[in-house]
């Protein structure tokens, strides 16, 4: 790799970052600073090993589990990916036990039949303990088999940008405090846009929504006892699964915490070889409780391996 190409894949980061991620509001770093300081370092770097290493770092100062640096084979660490195993489900006393490991595919065709073709349900347990998620569409399919018609499942936030709000922003914010107040006076603008302009500098203006699934006048196909097994390997699109059940108080989730990251990712090809990917969507469960970073809490807390 030449240097420019170093600055250029330092440099495709940060600004994605700037345009996307929804979470500077909590950051404890300036992200321009830290571009500066990474900059610094990249433009003594001697070891293209040296240089994936560092970017790892850059992304990691973010301190999010959707937003991440990927290097070229020859630097990875981690192992392979490996597919998840196939759905599979036990029948014991009327337990109907089906484990599902991944949102990748669609997986509701496999459950239907399971629940209209298996007889004598007691209770049917979803085990999501190793779902490493995948694409929340998929999840929701799978849980429209359990909960009737439209259902929400959480609170959700993106950046809001838009050329003339952004230069106008940028003019306010260089006002000094003097003219400011003149102008407030003089009834040129308010408090409220000043406080707005800085928001959009700062990137925390957001368009704030509810996330919507299922369909209008749809029944469940199975509307009896329901438990959902969980644990820290849950993650992605099995949490965005996991608070469909909890916001909806459908079945009790049981286990330990999830992982505590989702979000649609930004992806980012490098021409260093890797990739990076930037979280673009914040979360909250649908009562505001934050679970980034945290986990979703089981309503039945217990060692995931021991149920």
């Amino acid at each position: 790799m030449n240097r420019a190409d170093m600055v250029f894949d330092l440099s495709s980061i940060w600004s994605t970052v700037k345009e996307v991620f929804p979470y500077f509001d909590r950051l404890q770093i300036d992200w321009d600073e830290q571009y500066r300081t990474y900059l610094e370092k990249i433009l003594q770097v001697s070891d293209e090993g040296e240089f994936h290493r560092l970017l790892t770092e850059f992304m990691e100062s973010l301190k999010d589990g959707h937003t991440k640096y990927f290097p070229p084979a020859a630097y990875r660490k981690s192992k392979p990916f490996v597919r998840p195993d196939e759905p599979s489900f036990t029948m014991d006393e009327g337990v109907l036990t089906i484990k599902l490991n991944e949102f990748m595919r669609n997986h509701a065709p496999y459950v239907r039949e399971l629940l209209e073709t298996t007889p004598n349900i007691s209770l049917v347990r979803l085990d999501i303990r190793n779902n490493i998620g995948g694409n929340t569409y998929h999840a929701a399919k799978v849980a429209e088999l359990f909960i009737s018609g439209t259902f929400q499942s959480c609170q959700k936030w993106t950046q809001v940008r838009n050329a003339v709000g952004t230069a106008g922003a940028s003019q306010l914010v260089c006002y000094s405090q003097e003219e400011i107040q003149r102008c407030i006076k003089d009834g040129m603008f308010t408090e409220e846009a000043i406080s707005d302009a800085k928001s959009v500098m700062n990137r925390t203006k957001y368009e704030t929504y509810t996330s919507s699934h299922g369909v209008e006048n749809q029944c469940a196909i199975y509307d009896g006892p329901l438990q959902i097994l969980i644990s820290r390997n849950t993650m992605s699109a099995a949490e965005d699964f996991t608070a469909m059940f909890k916001g909806n108080k459908r079945g009790t989730l049981i286990g330990e915490p999830t992982y505590g990251s989702t979000g649609t990712p930004c992806m980012i090809p490098l021409r260093c070889g890797g990739r990076a990917q930037v979280v673009s969507v914040g979360y909250r469960l649908l009562d505001g409780t934050e679970f980034i970073g945290k986990g979703i809490m089981p309503d039945v807390e217990m060692d995931a391996a021991s149920i």
